[in-house]
């Protein structure tokens, strides 16, 4: 494994971020797992926008390890989004996280559980105060649930999300992490 961080942080999104965002999600590592609707600029901006004014209840940030931005973290109270709750059927409060690693460079380094572990310690169960996490990827997404299982996380159940939007529709690998399953490994 390459040399981990020495300083991992969340820095809130902002609009100047959307054009990096829009280099990331085009990646032919990141779009097969990470869908938009649209990477087109102004589609991007309305999305992202709702989130940086506050309009949308998704909580984003550009992850940056040792003060190099490499990818995007987002978490939201799973019950704010009612008819996905319905279908994914998990504990009341729990938070729902997505990210990926949009920097190739910081690819396949070992930085993905070292980054999830710090949101959730800062964020999730540290600001938040959540008692349950969920993290839902696509079941092909091999690398992203080792990454996961790594933080702790472990397999619930394989679920068929249908959305209106196309891009959020399919079969999602529900992975759960209680608080006290994870302060019991910080010790």
């Amino acid at each position: 494994m390459a040399h981990m961080p020495d300083c991992v942080s969340f820095r809130p999104l902002t609009l100047s971020d959307v054009p990096m965002l829009k280099r990331w999600l085009e990646d032919p590592d990141v779009s097969p797992w990470y869908g938009e609707d649209s990477t087109e600029l102004d589609a991007l901006r309305g999305k992202y926008g709702a989130r940086v004014r506050g309009d949308d209840p998704t909580r984003s940030f550009i992850i940056q390890v040792d003060g190099w931005d490499t990818g995007y973290i987002q978490c939201y109270v799973i019950d704010d989004e009612p008819d996905y709750a319905r279908q994914i059927d998990v504990d009341p409060g729990a938070v729902g996280i997505d990210l990926m690693i949009g920097e190739p460079a910081a690819r396949n380094r070992g930085l993905g559980a070292v980054i999830i572990r710090a949101f959730l310690r800062e964020l999730v169960f540290g600001d938040m105060g959540a008692d349950v996490a969920i993290i839902a990827p696509e079941p092909g997404n091999t690398r992203a649930i080792r990454a996961y299982e790594r933080a702790g996380f472990a397999w619930q159940k394989t679920v068929h999300i249908v959305d209106e939007s196309p891009s959020n529709t399919g079969d999602e690998y529900v992975m759960r992490l209680t608080r006290d399953d994870f302060e019991a490994t910080q010790a």
